[in-house]
């Protein structure tokens, strides 16, 4: 008898199992128009373009990257493409050195952890113990992780030639609230003595997969490298200080 009503419910939803409606073609796909340029804002970088997500990834695509943005103690470098459409957060719980989020829509986001470590500070370490700290987080979240793939890059540090390595990442979000894909990145560098730099970055990829691949390789290809601190900063700065 319930399942009765629930399909009773159900029919009345979609306008009458009575009385079947013809068949719908499916409608094309919505032009690629770019959004009006007053139309684009950090809460919507895809302005009123057909498709927002779509178009706010383009952006990221093409836009240049600048290193304009910075940590909140005015230590690191951050670049971003699209710079000035990036909007500071704080992750409640889990203090970085800067968060970084793109759009209402989370079309992306960018991660720096500064933190201490004990014995060898090298990227391969860094990396596993970022990991170690982040994968219980991860889960606690909903979060999926699905191929991964290192890769070894290096950056020139004041004259110096450093390596990172970098873990690309493809995953999602199942929860209540949510079920997206994503696909990102993690880059550990050769950081001060004593500490790991790791900046991680994530893209959205649930109805644009390809898209959001070329922006995360081109992020990781472009702009990883070019994470630096100021020239000012002479010596390690306090990795407690993290919000």
């Amino acid at each position: 008898m319930l399942r009765f009503a629930l399909l009773g419910v159900f029919c009345v939803a979609i306008a009458g199992c009575n009385n079947p409606q013809p068949d719908v073609p499916p409608q094309p796909p919505p032009p690629d128009r770019p959004p009006t340029p007053e139309s684009v804002t950090k809460n919507n970088p895809g302005g009123d373009a057909p498709d927002p997500v779509k178009a706010a990834l383009q952006r990221l695509l093409s836009e240049p990257f600048e290193a304009k943005r910075k940590d909140r103690w005015n230590t690191l470098r951050v670049p971003l493409a699209d710079w000035k459409n990036w909007r500071r957060i704080k992750i409640l719980g889990h203090p970085t050195r800067a968060t970084f989020q793109y759009g209402d829509d989370h079309i992306a986001m960018a991660l720096i952890r500064y933190s201490p470590i004990e014995g060898e500070n090298t990227p391969e370490r860094c990396l596993a113990d970022f990991i170690k700290y982040s994968t219980p987080i991860a889960e606690s979240y909903g979060v999926r992780l699905g191929t991964t793939k290192l890769v070894n890059l290096t950056q020139n540090f004041r004259g110096e030639t450093r390596p990172i390595l970098v873990r690309l990442q493809e995953g999602g979000i199942d929860s209540v609230f949510t079920a997206d894909d994503y696909v990102g990145f993690l880059a550990a560098y050769q950081s001060w003595p004593g500490t790991c730099l790791v900046q991680g970055g994530a893209v959205l990829a649930t109805d644009h997969p390809e898209l959001a691949a070329k922006v995360r390789d081109r992020w990781v290809n472009e702009a990883v490298g070019k994470l630096a601190w100021e020239r000012k900063i002479k010596e390690a700065p306090d990795p407690s200080k993290m919000r």
